[in-house]
């Protein structure tokens, strides 16, 4: 009997000495984590990250040194469990979170105010037993890979397989310089004796405009003159007519006049005559000029001569119109003037033709296979 009771003495000692030695442990002074001070400038966060053991009692104190108030503080445990927030803080003193799971816990400090923030932040723990009292509040970071299994459908090419078809093309058929005769007239021009009449007169001439359809195009690629003046002036054109057509291997022929071979640059010289009244000869580029020429003012030109009779071609003004100023100078005898003026235009046609054509298509064949990727993902864990 007296060693039986001895040994349930020993068994209340022991469980004695556990739960003083327990209740002594838990009244221990907290152990601190951090304290540090820390400045936010506007639009920042700052955060700071510790791991706690299961059991602890985490103390967060927090003290505004320079600022009104700091917009947020977030205390969450990682991943996405927030345990604790204040907007607008100030000063927390004493705040106990308790840890029910050993993790890693974010302390965020966020800053919208225009002003810096300037802040005491302290932390501490209080261990559950003391087998954790000396727990490693650092972390570290931890590479998680997972395999991704992705399908896709790759196209192979097998082979080729020939396509016949008919392909239409637009293509130049014929193409020509067509003569356009635009002007021919005999204009009288009086003498500066006249009273009731001027001793000068205008032209005026309009080009072809270009065309352009489907089938079809004209452009207008030059235009000539002829100034001559009474009877003499046109006896020589017709002298021109039968000496330029033997020298020009039929040019009169294919154009109809002696200035439209001159127009496409067949014929560089014609006759003029030698004897006979004259008259000056402006060309204008539009019909404000006119009216200064009529009223004695200075105008523009792009043209001029004086002659008996007189030619030219010109490639540069090819579209508008454009007006001839006569001008005799004879004191007492008016001048009947012969004025011709020929567009030459390039007429270009086109006609669709049909071809027999034949084309390779690839063969493909859909193949439905699957892609394994690795992705790694880091992430913040305690250190133990």
């Amino acid at each position: 009997m007296f060693w039986k009771n001895r040994i349930m003495i020993k068994k209340i000692l022991v469980l004695f000495v556990i739960v003083f030695s327990q209740m002594t442990f838990a009244d221990n002074q907290p152990i601190l984590v951090s304290e540090s001070t820390v400045t936010i400038d506007f639009g920042q966060t700052k955060n700071l990250f510790f791991s706690f053991a299961e059991g602890d009692e985490v103390i967060f104190d927090f003290q505004l040194v320079k600022g009104k108030n700091l917009k947020e503080i977030q205390i969450v445990e990682l991943p996405n469990n927030g345990v604790f927030s204040e907007f607008k803080a100030q000063n927390i003193v004493g705040k106990r979170i308790t840890v029910r799971n050993k993790g890693l816990y974010k302390f965020k400090f966020r800053n919208s105010s225009l002003g810096r923030r300037v802040c005491k932040i302290k932390i501490s723990r209080i261990p559950a037993s003391e087998s954790t009292a000396n727990f490693n509040t650092n972390w570290k970071w931890k590479t998680i890979r997972d395999t991704i299994y992705t399908p896709y459908a790759l196209d192979s090419i097998t082979g080729y397989k020939k396509i016949k078809y008919k392909e239409k093309i637009k293509e130049l058929v014929n193409i020509e310089n067509v003569e356009d005769l635009l002007f021919n007239k005999n204009q009288r021009v009086h003498s500066e004796s006249n009273l009731n009449n001027k001793n000068s007169t205008w032209l005026r001439v309009d080009l072809p405009n270009n065309f352009k359809s489907d089938l079809k195009e004209e452009k207008v690629i030059a235009w000539a003159y002829w100034i001559g003046v009474g009877e003499e002036a046109q006896q020589a054109y017709k002298e021109n007519i039968k000496t330029v057509g033997k020298l020009a291997q039929g040019i009169t022929t294919m154009y109809g006049t002696p200035i439209a071979g001159l127009a496409v640059g067949a014929i560089t010289d014609l006759m003029i005559p030698t004897i006979g009244e004259d008259v000056k000869y402006w060309f204008m580029p539009n019909h404000v000029n006119v009216q200064k020429f009529m009223s004695g003012q200075q105008f523009s030109i792009f043209d001029k001569g004086k002659g008996i009779a007189a030619y030219g071609k010109n490639t540069n003004r090819t579209q508008g119109t454009f007006y001839i100023g006569l001008l005799n100078d004879n004191f007492k005898q008016g001048i009947d003037v012969d004025v011709k003026v020929v567009a030459i235009k390039e007429v270009k046609t086109f006609a669709y033709k049909e071809y027999d054509r034949v084309r390779e298509e690839p063969i493909i064949v859909t193949l439905n296979k699957i892609r394994m990727d690795i992705k790694e993902t880091k992430i913040r864990v305690p250190v133990e």
